[in-house]
């Protein structure tokens, strides 16, 4: 999700600068000072890294740090569209017909997380992560637990995962299609818009 080289070199200096201040600051003589002067600006570096840069200014601006840091856009926010399973209905002996869904991601400078509704069932990711083949395309990966509000005897709980492609429309915002399959032994085709850039609380 993010160059990792890069961004630790970003703390490593930042770390050094802030020691170098310290000990300009406090001037000689330096001899156990230097030792404390060390670990506290390893402990400001990590503090800043840790409490306002990932919970604050990446969360405010997030577009500010792809792709130099950030491998992946931005994708947080709510998302409408649909799903559309190869699953055979039992009374009329067709496929079903798509289903209208709504999809938000939680969107963090390290990690995301998936929850999906439609009008029959709820699912929520316990893994997640952001994958990029050796071609350079991006994919959302995901693995889920979902739960059927009603018909659960066609629709029985069960666990899925789903690949979906992150590619950009011609207004350079994100889209994702891909496919998903699930412990039913079902499969089936998904695609999404985003309508909500804010970060979901989920």
């Amino acid at each position: 999700m993010y160059n990792s080289g890069v961004y630790w070199r970003i703390w490593i200096i930042l770390g050094i600068l802030i020691f170098v201040t310290i000990v300009l600051f406090k001037g000689p003589p330096y001899n156990i000072f230097i030792i404390v002067s060390a670990a506290s600006a390893a402990g400001i570096s990590l503090l800043i890294e840790a409490l306002l840069f990932k919970r604050i200014i990446w969360m405010k601006f997030p577009h500010l740090f792809h792709p130099w840091l950030c491998t992946v856009p931005y994708i947080g926010g709510k998302w409408e569209g649909i799903i559309q399973s190869d699953y055979i209905d039992r009374e009329t002996g067709e496929k079903v017909e798509p289903i209208r869904t709504s999809m938000e991601i939680r969107h963090e400078f390290d990690r995301i997380k998936v929850t999906l509704e439609t009008d029959k069932s709820f699912s929520s990711s316990y893994t997640s992560d952001i994958w990029i083949d050796e071609a350079g395309r991006k994919y959302l990966c995901y693995t889920y637990y979902n739960d059927a509000d009603e018909n659960r005897d066609t629709n029985p709980n069960h666990d899925g995962t789903a690949k979906l492609r992150i590619s950009l429309d011609a207004d350079e915002e994100p889209i994702l299609k891909g496919h998903y399959f699930t412990g039913r032994k079902t499969t089936g085709k998904m695609e999404f818009i985003r309508v909500n850039k804010k970060n979901p609380k989920i």
